[in-house]
């Protein structure tokens, strides 16, 4: 496998969470997060934001998450990419939301744009998400395989959401059944979750970057931290 891998993460603390240790054994990564747009200034602020403590009705929430996001990726050695579409909790007439809402419409204009920086960065390998429980991690899921299936010459991994996938494991079970649906399965996991220890501080500072969204996270932060790195390899299916 290349040094360098490209990574996609629906939300700007998802790759931190789900595979920090797995991007620092990789120097010079791209972290490309799909949701990262939204309104400029939030007002009123919904309730993730209201519970970080962070922010004040018609702060620039998304601009300060961004910019912690650029911590993140400096600590892991990593560079980021920000794609402008608005996380769910924007997607709402309120914050002058008019952009698709389905999730189908969503995975396709991320799939385009995904394609674009796929063939930019010309990387070998990429890493993605496995698509648990919350709509925008099934959207770029199923947007990232999309490009998956125009790109048979790249090695696609994917990460266990985290901490979803140890707080709802039933929804392993969902997942593979929508990556079925698109022509994939998985490979059984690669081991990196014996390759790198539990509660790796690397992980542990990369994740406090996102100081923002901590307090709404809780305790998902220590289940993520001593949890495992579960990555698969992206199999097509054939008929």
């Amino acid at each position: 496998m290349a040094d360098e891998v490209g990574a996609v993460s629906p939300h700007l603390d998802d790759l931190a969470l789900s595979c920090a240790s797995f991007l620092a054994a990789h120097p010079g990564s791209h972290m490309v997060t799909t949701f990262a747009g939204g309104p400029e200034a939030v007002d009123p602020l919904p309730a993730w934001d209201a519970d970080s403590g962070a922010f004040l009705p018609g702060a620039d929430v998304v601009g300060e998450r961004r910019h912690e996001d650029l911590l993140a990726s400096a600590t892991l050695g990593a560079s980021s990419h920000h794609l402008g579409h608005w996380d769910w909790q924007y997607r709402d007439p309120t914050y002058g939301y008019d952009g698709p809402t389905k999730r189908s419409e969503l995975a396709n204009g991320i799939s385009g744009e995904l394609a674009s920086l796929v063939d930019a960065l010309e990387l070998d390998t990429w890493v993605i998400p496995l698509g648990l429980v919350h709509p925008d991690h099934q959207a770029t899921a199923s947007g990232c395989l999309n490009v998956a299936s125009s790109h048979p010459e790249i090695d696609w991994l994917v990460y266990e959401d985290l901490p979803y996938a140890q707080v709802f494991p039933s929804e392993m079970e969902r997942a593979t059944a929508r990556l079925l649906e698109q022509g994939f399965t998985l490979s059984p996991a690669l081991g990196l979750e014996f390759e790198f220890p539990i509660g790796d501080p690397i992980k542990q500072r990369a994740i406090e970057c996102y100081r923002s969204q901590l307090g709404p996270l809780g305790e998902g932060v220590d289940l993520a931290v001593t949890t495992p790195e579960r990555i698969h390899r992206l199999l097509r299916v054939h008929n």
